[in-house]
């Protein structure tokens, strides 16, 4: 890539964005841990008389969910869904925060 004030610019964006993502080490996995489990995330959506939603909750609802419940911003690609969340009630998922350290978020799906 040629040097030109834009491409320094996006270069700059793309470090910003990449380091707001990651997370440093080993402490800071275990602190993001730490506040993981002691969020209560709730996570509105349409559902069904029965309790079954239209559709299903993915990792990128769940990154979303965290963010709004007052929890770190993460990265939907480290979200585990292990199967597909298709019901309201409590469900847990787990988070891949470092290759040593892996938290697990207790979610509520609530429908609307």
């Amino acid at each position: 890539m040629r040097w030109t004030r834009g491409a320094e610019k996006q270069v700059e964006l793309i470090k910003r964005a990449r380091s707001a993502r990651d997370i440093r080490g080993l402490d800071d996995a275990r602190e993001t841990a730490a506040r993981l489990a002691a969020l209560n995330v709730k996570l509105p959506t349409r559902a069904g008389a029965s309790g079954r939603l239209f559709g299903s909750v993915g990792p990128g609802d769940i990154a979303n969910a965290v963010r709004a419940a007052g929890g770190p911003a993460l990265d939907k690609r480290r979200i585990e869904v292990p199967n597909p969340i298709k019901t309201i009630g409590a469900h847990q998922v787990r988070v891949r925060l470092h290759p040593e350290v892996t938290a697990t978020v207790d979610i509520e799906i609530v429908g609307t």
